[in-house]
């Protein structure tokens, strides 16, 4: 038999359309991936653009509220047990349940909102809140499309710090959020959220520290020393000296007496500092206006714990002026002294009382502030000063001068402040002399007891058997006089002791007192819809 042979034409053809249809497909997916890329890198573009609008909205209300934002100084709109915080009155919505967890926040919470489609503004203060949406909200525009952003900020916590130096602060953290939008055919929006917090740290205080950058900021000679103790302790009998609890004095530590200046420290006799000296200055020995030392030593005077350098020279703020500001006109109080004249020179606020004897008068001042003028308290006459229904009391004085052996008390479970405004008196004269008599504050917690001085005039102290408080006065010169002790803490400009007063540095006084930290973004974080 004869095989056949089979025939293979028209196969080229075959595989050719096989071929085409291959690469016809790829062409097809090369054109749809350009396609997809395209449309990603447009999607990319606009999402980055609202993103970018949406963090301008974020910033423009953390700019409002550093920098434009006056925070409340007193909270009766506010419940400031809830986080976040709840308007109670004055807001256009006080009750209910504040609610942050939708696209807007609802009930009453305490809101200042601009440009935010859905959100009303709920604060107490209509300024604020006309100004916050006059300036929390803008567009621009990029290429044929618009970009536009607007913020809500909702407040989460608020609180009350009093300061070191005086000034009670109010802090607040915030949550804020922004919506980025672009307009056009391909829209798209992008929601952005932040927070904005501010710290509160432990203020940094000393037995003595002198902001003077020069020789001899701190002077000291003879016998002085200064050692420390804690007040906090002295609930337990075994830190008083006398046995118990609230009689004698506290007793001290040869330690922890620290000591600080930008400038140069100059002892000289048997001074002994318990503890270290600060200072940005280097080098021992004598101090030249060309060659300023850390510590100039001479006799047998020691700092146990050596220099500890300080990166740069240290920075207080001045206190506040008093509020409301003093007179200026002279006041008397002496042994024949009663209420009666004090009324009648229209001396106290109207809500204090006046009691007590002639020379021995005791004010509770009940949530009122004590304002005089030049005030002489002599010829062995006793003030006492209470809180009476408010332990706070607030006494703002033009100047203070003490002689013949008079006395300036603190009452029970009294804080006093006693603001000085010294108007008219200036260096070398004094704003205050305590030389003539002493105060006495029993609880020898000297953070009760606080003289707040912005000026540059001289204060001079002496010590006593219950002389506890602080001088925070940063541009004033201060003079100790005696050999008696000081309880608490002195910062002032220049401080010279040449009589031997003990300094007794209360290490409790850097958590009674603090200082506020810079405002941060603490959470960041962002959404696209």
């Amino acid at each position: 038999m004869t095989p056949q042979n089979s025939s293979e034409r028209g196969i080229a053809l075959v595989m050719t359309l096989f071929l085409m249809a291959a690469l016809s497909a790829l062409a097809v997916s090369l054109m749809f991936l350009s396609q997809t890329e395209t449309s990603s890198s447009r999607n990319y573009k606009t999402m980055s653009q609202a993103r970018y609008a949406g963090e301008a909205g974020v910033h423009k209300a953390i700019n409002f509220l550093l920098n434009s934002y006056t925070s409340p100084s007193a909270f009766g709109n506010y419940d400031l047990t809830k986080s976040p915080v709840v308007c109670t009155s004055g807001c256009t919505t006080n009750s209910g349940t504040c609610d942050i967890s939708g696209t807007a926040p609802t009930g009453p919470c305490v809101v200042l909102a601009s440009g935010m489609s859905g959100v009303t503004a709920n604060y107490p203060d209509a300024t604020v809140k006309d100004n916050f949406t006059n300036n929390v909200q803008g567009s621009l525009t990029v290429g044929t499309a618009s970009v536009g952003y607007g913020a809500y900020a909702v407040l989460m916590s608020m609180r009350s710090v009093s300061t070191y130096g005086g000034t009670v602060k109010t802090i607040q953290r915030w949550r804020i959020v922004a919506d980025g939008t672009v307009s056009g055919a391909m829209p798209a929006t992008v929601e952005v959220t932040a927070e904005i917090d501010q710290g509160v740290d432990d203020s940094d205080t000393y037995a003595i520290f002198a902001t003077n950058n020069g020789c001899g900021s701190i002077t000291m000679s003879g016998n002085e020393v200064t050692n420390s103790y804690n007040s906090t302790n002295l609930t337990n009998a075994a830190a008083w000296s006398g046995g118990a609890v609230g009689s004698g004095h506290p007793i001290a530590s040869d330690s922890g007496g620290a000591v600080g200046t930008n400038g140069n420290l100059d002892l000289s006799g048997h001074v002994d500092v318990h503890g270290t000296l600060s200072t940005p200055r280097t080098g021992v020995g004598a101090c030249s206006a060309g060659n300023i030392t850390a510590e100039t030593l001479s006799g047998t005077a020691t700092v146990d714990n050596g220099i500890i350098p300080l990166a740069q020279a240290k920075s207080y703020p001045t206190p506040s002026a008093p509020s409301p500001l003093p007179p200026t006109t002279s006041l008397s109080i002496g042994s024949g002294t009663i209420c009666a004249n004090l009324t009648a020179a229209l001396a106290l606020p109207v809500g204090a009382v006046c009691s007590g004897t002639a020379g021995n008068l005791n004010i509770a001042l009940n949530g009122t502030t004590l304002s005089w003028g030049n005030v002489t308290l002599g010829g062995g006459a006793s003030l006492t000063i209470t809180g009476g229904t408010n332990s706070s009391a607030n006494f703002n004085v033009n100047s203070f001068t003490m002689s013949g052996n008079s006395t300036l008390k603190l009452g029970t479970n009294t804080a006093l402040t006693m603001n000085v405004a010294g108007q008219g008196i200036v260096a070398p004269n004094n704003v205050l002399d305590f030389t003539g008599g002493t105060f006495s504050n029993t609880t020898f917690d000297p953070s009760k007891f606080q003289i707040l001085y912005a000026g540059d005039a001289t204060i001079k102290m002496t010590g006593g058997a219950a002389a506890a408080g602080t001088i925070y006065a940063p541009n004033s010169y201060t003079e100790m006089h005696g050999t008696a002790d000081f309880y608490g803490s002195v910062l002032t400009s220049k401080y010279n002791d040449t009589g031997g007063a003990t300094v007794h540095y209360d290490s409790s006084l850097s958590t009674k007192f603090k200082i506020l930290g810079n405002k941060l973004m603490t959470s960041f974080s962002w959404k696209k819809y």
